[in-house]
């Protein structure tokens, strides 16, 4: 793996791109690395090391978010000099990853489904508690962890573990402290209540199994097919609209915001978090639209046992303020309007007394 030192002798006017081969019909017929990781493990190696060594010596406060940004921008820029990534995190990433690509090139959509492919993974530890759940993780894995980290971590790991009903075997693999072979020797994982009750062995080893058979594989799918898995099976996945919607609004979406929020609401009916979501979008762009979608949130939420009075009451309480806000910024501007006419009929007043002297001067002259 590339160390710090290393990377700092890569040429910043160098892409990605360099490195990777046009594409064959077959290369595209690929839908996933999943159960060939073997093969990419050289490149994903690189990317987790990084990732976790930027956490561990650089950053603790990098979140899940922000490697999943840096992973995407990372993916639709790769034809752009590596001076062009300015976060350190995606720097980092890129430069690391050059010296594989020239020792082994790969096709262009393999780097895309290698990076496709840790996203997914830092998607699969969506479940675990607090926003930084893959960067820590992934720190623990790599070994960076002191002893007594790793010891700490293990503890608090296995005890929220146990909250989601996961058994210690199967906590043991996830630590990579077990191997596969023995996390499916258990006699309980297919049973009532296992982790995977409804699926059998062969199901799960299937060879060309894709990532999503298994989990959402959100991070996987296009932005199609985004769009329809959360139309069809959104309120099951409400962080996952969360993330989209606010998605879009950052690249400023609009119009596909409101054509999701549409088709959601003809499917699923006062399904309040997604009016709460929309609201919060606009908060700044458009107060007023805003304050509309969180009436909406109130009056879906009139009789829900699912948003508490308290969140009501605090709800209220925006609205009023952004109520009052928009009447106190509608007042200023009706003020202003009579100021400005005034100044305006000043001006034209003076513009006469100086064409008035200058036909005077002309006169004298």
């Amino acid at each position: 793996m590339n160390s710090e030192e290393n990377n700092e002798f890569v040429d910043d006017k160098l892409s990605l791109s360099e490195f990777l081969l046009p594409d064959t019909p077959e290369i595209k017929e690929i839908k996933s690395i999943y159960n060939k990781e073997y093969e990419y493990s050289e490149y994903l190696s690189e990317i987790e090391f990084s990732i976790a060594d930027y956490y561990y010596n650089a950053n603790r406060k990098v979140t899940d978010k922000d490697v999943i940004k840096a992973l995407k921008n990372i993916k639709e820029n790769r034809d752009k000099p590596i001076s062009f990534f300015e976060k350190p995190l995606e720097k980092e990433i890129v430069k690391s990853l050059v010296e594989p690509l020239e020792a082994n090139l790969l096709y262009d959509h393999e780097f895309t489904l290698v990076l496709d492919y840790v996203l997914w993974v830092i998607d699969n530890r969506s479940w675990m508690e607090g926003k930084q759940a893959y960067v820590k993780w992934i720190t623990y894995v790599l070994g960076f962890l002191s002893e007594s980290e790793e010891k700490k971590y293990e503890s608090q790991f296995k005890k929220f573990a146990r909250k989601m009903g996961v058994s210690g075997a199967q906590a043991d693999m996830l630590l990579m402290k077990r191997e596969v072979e023995d996390f499916f020797d258990e006699d309980d994982i297919f049973g009532e209540g296992g982790l995977f009750e409804d699926l059998v062995l062969e199901d799960i080893l299937e060879e060309d199994r894709v990532a999503d058979d298994l989990e959402t594989g959100f991070f996987l799918m296009t932005d199609d097919e985004k769009f329809d898995f959360l139309l069809d099976k959104g309120p099951d996945y409400v962080e996952l609209v969360q993330d989209y919607v606010m998605g879009l609004a950052e690249k400023e979406e609009f119009e596909k915001i409101q054509d999701f929020y549409k088709k959601f609401n003809e499917k699923h009916e006062n399904f309040f978090p997604l009016h709460f979501i929309v609201g919060s979008v606009y908060l700044n762009s458009d107060p007023a639209l805003a304050i509309s979608y969180f009436e909406k949130t109130l009056k879906a939420t009139e009789n829900s046992e699912e948003f508490p009075l308290e969140m009501r009451e605090e709800l209220k309480r925006h609205m009023d303020l952004l109520t009052s806000l928009l009447l106190e910024e509608a007042t200023q501007k009706a003020e202003e309007k009579p100021a400005e006419s005034k100044k305006g009929k000043k001006s034209c007043k003076s513009g006469r007394k100086t064409s008035k002297k200058g036909s005077e001067s002309k006169t004298n002259s």
